[in-house]
């Protein structure tokens, strides 16, 4: 009697959830809270990214010492593991019930400076994932890309984008990037009620300016390297 009460509060919890996954406002909100999490890694990532700025010691031993930490690296690893397929999952559920409670298009277009980024978000998110799946085979798994002898973190990242193939990818895949961020950005802050006369032109211009900000530090690494200021 009590296992079957258990099971049946499990499937009532787990029915809610459901429910509300697969609302509009459920899908919203996990698609935003993933994002928010998504940016965190990005933010983390890239302060790790620019230390080779500072010389091939520095990035080594951020490299090693994040290494040296297996819980912290394997509880992002599944926190990515996770959050990216739930947030490409509310993502397409998002698109269908906007198609479905819009199947006509307006008359005249709502044309904003994150427009071009919003009609393409899941073309530039399916190219952003085939970007990480290549950027992990390079970076982590060390699957392709040029490798040092002997191996060290800094001479794999320079020898890396000094190919050319591999810098111009990266770089592209950032201009793609930034846009969605600084859509998925603004949607959030819509999400939270930050709209209207007061608000959006101010949350526009943020959203612009930390996405393309933030990928244009990113390309900095490659492209650097591809002038020899980092070698």
């Amino acid at each position: 009697m009590s296992e079957a009460t258990a099971t049946s509060m499990d499937d009532t919890l787990l029915a809610k959830w459901m429910r509300f996954a697969n609302s509009t406002i459920g899908s919203k909100m996990i698609m935003a809270v993933t994002g928010m999490g998504l940016w965190l890694f990005l933010v983390a990532h890239l302060a790790g990214n620019l230390t080779a700025f500072l010389g091939k010691d520095t990035f080594n031993h951020y490299a090693e010492a994040l290494h040296a930490n297996p819980p912290l690296l394997w509880a992002v690893r599944l926190a990515l593991l996770v959050g990216f397929p739930l947030h490409i999952f509310t993502a397409i559920r998002c698109a269908q019930i906007n198609r479905a409670a819009r199947p006509v298009e307006y008359a005249f277009a709502n044309k904003t400076p994150v427009n071009p980024a919003a009609t393409t978000m899941i073309l530039s998110g399916g190219v952003v994932l085939a970007f990480l799946g290549y950027h992990l085979a390079h970076f982590t798994w060390r699957l392709t890309g040029p490798m040092p002898e002997p191996f060290n973190p800094y001479d794999m990242l320079v020898k890396g984008f000094q190919q050319p193939l591999i810098a111009v990818f990266y770089i592209a895949a950032q201009i793609l990037l930034a846009g969605h961020l600084a859509h998925g950005l603004y949607s959030m802050f819509q999400h939270l009620g930050l709209h209207g006369q007061r608000w959006t032109p101010g949350v526009k211009k943020f959203a612009l300016v930390v996405g393309y900000g933030l990928c244009t530090a990113f390309s900095a690494v490659p492209l650097f390297v591809m002038l020899g200021v980092i070698k």
